[in-house]
């Protein structure tokens, strides 16, 4: 979640080669959780470039969500195209990895 702290591990930790941020914005309307929160559970791809740029981020990789996904759950609803807007916030940062994709922190 994009929170408070992102300013505090910055101080502490940054600059970083890399950081790994959930960028897909789910919001999920369980039906066992009523009543239901309109609010995503993760960053979405704007607050994730944000948080890559707090933190000084060299590389800043999209994670956590999935072009095609057929069995996901009913009420799980990304952003659009994660990938793609996380592309266009993060700018020269954003490294988008194929599955199975290694990022070389040398090059």
């Amino acid at each position: 979640m994009f929170h408070g702290y992102w300013w505090l591990i910055a101080r502490r930790f940054s600059p970083f080669d890399a950081v790994l941020l959930p960028a897909n914005g789910a919001v999920v309307d369980a039906p066992h959780l009523q009543p239901p929160s309109p609010l995503p559970a993760a960053m979405d791809p704007r607050q994730a470039a944000a948080v890559a740029e707090i933190l000084d981020a060299r590389y800043a990789v999209p994670m956590h969500y999935e072009a095609e996904q057929p069995d996901k759950i009913a009420g799980y609803v990304e952003v659009a195209d994660p990938a793609d807007e996380f592309r266009r916030h993060a700018g020269q940062r954003a490294h988008v990895l194929a599955v199975g994709e290694w990022l070389d922190l040398g090059a």
